[in-house]
């Protein structure tokens, strides 16, 4: 499975779902951010520019949602319902697991936000 393929919905949906990923401890680490940078450049956006249009816009969105580790958690699972087949929600779930594991520790709540975001794939 190739995220290229990814729909725009799915690809928002995923961009959306790494940074509250990224931001589920309260600490950006720069691995972090620049797994973030590659997935972009996976997703297609080829250039600085849309790269970064694409970053600004999904922490746009996600700061809304992220308020709270409760709502954050509730917009992931919603987040999640745009992956409808099982090779797209493995795909999902390995990135982001390759994302909060970048920095090298897992924090209890990156481990909590996967295990809301794997339960959600599953369904």
């Amino acid at each position: 499975m190739n995220i290229k393929d990814f729909t725009e919905a799915q690809k928002q949906a995923l961009l959306d779902l790494t940074m509250l990923a990224m931001y589920a401890d309260g600490h950006l680490a720069s691995a972090e951010d620049a797994r973030v940078h590659r997935l972009l450049s996976g997703l297609g956006y080829a250039t600085e520019y849309d790269r970064d249009t694409q970053y600004d816009a999904a922490i746009s969105r996600v700061s809304r949602q992220a308020l709270t580790v409760k709502t954050a958690q509730a917009h992931a699972v919603k987040l999640a319902e745009a992956f409808t087949t099982p090779v797209q929600r493995l795909k999902v779930h390995d990135l982001l697991g390759d994302l909060v594991t970048s920095d090298s520790r897992v924090s209890l709540q990156e481990g909590e936000f996967l295990s809301v975001v794997r339960e959600a794939l599953r369904a």
